[in-house]
């Protein structure tokens, strides 16, 4: 139930965030602007053919590990979160947002504190 909560808030954020964003890059640039205000420090920005990316370090990957295990705040909360984003964007600005995962499977990021979201158009 509080996922589904979680969900419906980063939804009803969305309708907020991204009024008058049409674009991968107008999405970007206000998502860039979400992830700091919420502490999250930017790496990289690059752009890889048509797809906006970002690679940030979460400072919330240890906060609770002792009692619900590594990394619960970046991938249990604030990703159901990010899930109402993709929902939104998705539906109504025809937007794939590929919310936050781990940087490992990226050929250049070896960092493995790192997370990568990326942004494009729907295909």
């Amino acid at each position: 139930m509080i996922r589904r909560l979680l969900h419906d808030l980063g939804y009803a954020i969305a309708y907020v965030l991204f009024v008058g964003a049409n674009t991968p890059e107008s999405i970007v640039k206000r998502l860039r602007v979400a992830y700091r205000l919420v502490g999250v420090r930017i790496v990289e920005m690059p752009q890889v053919d048509s797809v906006e990316r970002t690679i940030f370090l979460c400072p919330y990957r240890n906060l609770g590990v002792t009692w619900f295990g590594e990394m619960w705040i970046c991938h249990d909360i604030l990703d159901r979160v990010d899930d109402g984003y993709v929902t939104y964007l998705r539906r109504h600005k025809g937007i794939n947002y590929q919310r936050p995962r781990g940087c490992a499977d990226l050929a250049y990021c070896d960092e493995s504190e790192y997370c990568y979201s990326e942004v494009s158009e729907l295909e």
